[in-house]
Parts: C-alpha cells; sequence; structure tokens
C-alpha cells in the first residue's frame, strides 16, 4: 500500500464494542456499540483524507469490506 494513503480499519474489540483504528497507531481513535455507527464514522472520516482506505471485518474478525479513494464507488454514509 502507498504510504501516503491513509488506511482506516474497523474491528470488533474486546469489550463487545467495534474500534475505529487508523493504522500505524496502537490506540483506537474512537469506539462505539454498534458495527454500522463505527464503519460510517471511519468513511467519514476517510473521506477527509485525499487518499484513503477502510477495511471493515466482521464479529469474527474476518474481513467483510473493503472501500478506498481510488474507487468512488462505495455508498456515502448519512450524517445523521
Amino acid at each position: 500500500m502507498n504510504e501516503d494513503v491513509v488506511h482506516f480499519i474497523v474491528v470488533p474489540n474486546r469489550g463487545g464494542g467495534w474500534s475505529v483504528i487508523e493504522s500505524g497507531f496502537e490506540m483506537p481513535l474512537a469506539e462505539f456499540t454498534e458495527a454500522d455507527t463505527a464503519e460510517n464514522y471511519a468513511l467519514r472520516l476517510a473521506e477527509s483524507k485525499l487518499s484513503w482506505k477502510v477495511d471493515v471485518f466482521d464479529a469474527s474478525g474476518s474481513l467483510a469490506a473493503t472501500f478506498n479513494s481510488e474507487d468512488d464507488a462505495m455508498p456515502k454514509p448519512s450524517l445523521s
């Protein structure tokens, strides 16, 4: 992956919730109780960057979806 690409990861956490992590950092940027809320947060945050990638993992820890700035075919999350 290009070093200029900002990479966000949505993963389940030990507390039963969901964490949004920026690659290269140990601490989560934010934590949520719902997976959809964490995913929407990560996508909105990513879209503020020029070049980005978001990997979303499911509850079992498997990669469920990948979005990136080059595809631009992703659904836009609502702001509510």
